[in-house]
């Protein structure tokens, strides 16, 4: 298993990354002046702690064009309000790829 400082570091740049591209999306998207049809979706995550739903819900609204509506950590679902839902399955996928694994090991989900 990685060590924890560099499991952080990777994250931290994913994120980083992660807002560069949304930004971008978003810009474009205002640039346009037409706004895209916005909506909320679900997002089912991998086993964690609380405070790493926690911590997936603040990534998450902190990226440009999503915002974390609710967190259910038993269930393991989030409720994401998307910017653009057009591009829903997309947005799901790449907020999974950037942030989920490294947060299943740095939370790791609490014994019962």
């Amino acid at each position: 298993m990685m060590l924890r400082p560099l499991i952080i570091a990777r994250l931290l740049l994913r994120f980083t990354s992660h807002c560069v591209l949304s930004g971008l999306t978003t810009a474009g998207i205002i640039l346009k002046g037409t706004p895209p049809p916005a909506g909320l979706v679900q997002l089912r995550f991998a086993p964690m702690s609380h405070t790493g739903a926690a911590m997936f819900g603040a990534l998450v609204t902190l990226s440009p064009g999503s915002s974390a509506i609710d967190i259910d950590p038993q269930r393991r679902v989030i409720l994401l309000h998307l910017l653009d839902i057009r591009t829903a399955e997309a947005t799901l996928a790449a907020i999974r790829r950037d942030f989920e694994q490294d947060l299943c090991r740095l939370f790791p989900e609490e014994e019962p």
